[in-house]
């Protein structure tokens, strides 16, 4: 009975991915209940093995319940001071919700590896996100409003962009961190079980 629910929301792309859009007014989304959106992220989770939720940047009574049931939180910033400096306070907020459940990583948007003696550095990125920075994408603006534009994938406009191939570096770098984050807990399991077999 849920799947034909969920056929009504969805929006199906040629490329395999669906999509459930936000509502035309952002004021709607004031009115969720966290129960709802428990609800239908019980649904779509049922239905899809990955699920990404691109969350609004104001937050929301239902924020925490979907930051709660994620197992990945990224913040998107870009190459600008304010940006940065949001990031930081927004992984301070998640962590303060969210305890050692939540490990927020960040992701800079338009980042310039070149020196910028007046302004930030890639250095001072890194140094400023303290750890939190999982990759970084480069600054091809006019590439990804074209695709924006035409309702394109980017590949499809160039198929060896340097956008595509570092997203992919970062999903690479995410499951690497997973496949490790794993094999620890399977061994602190392991060792657990065998001091309390002595």
């Amino acid at each position: 009975d849920g799947e034909p629910a969920l056929d009504v929301m969805l929006a199906r792309h040629k490329s395999g991915l669906s999509l459930i859009a936000a509502p035309n007014k952002p004021s709607d989304m004031r009115s969720f209940k966290p129960a709802l959106v428990v609800r239908l992220l019980d649904l779509v989770s049922a239905y899809f093995d990955y699920v990404v939720i691109d969350m609004p940047r104001i937050w929301f009574p239902w924020t925490e319940t979907v930051l709660m049931g994620s197992n990945r939180a990224f913040v998107v910033a870009d190459m600008t001071v304010p940006s940065i400096r949001h990031a930081r306070r927004t992984i301070a907020a998640i962590e303060e919700k969210g305890g050692n459940q939540i490990k927020p990583q960040v992701i800079v948007n338009r980042m310039d590896n070149r020196k910028n003696v007046a302004g930030l550095n890639a250095t001072d990125v890194t140094a400023a996100l303290d750890g939190h920075l999982v990759g970084t994408i480069p600054n091809n603006y006019m590439l990804v409003r074209d695709a924006v534009d035409r309702g394109v994938q980017l590949s499809e406009i160039d198929p060896a962009n340097n956008v595509t191939a570092s997203l992919s570096a970062i999903i690479l770098n995410v499951d690497e961190q997973a496949e490790a984050e794993n094999s620890a807990s399977a061994c602190s399991s392991t060792l657990r079980m065998m001091a309390d077999s002595d």
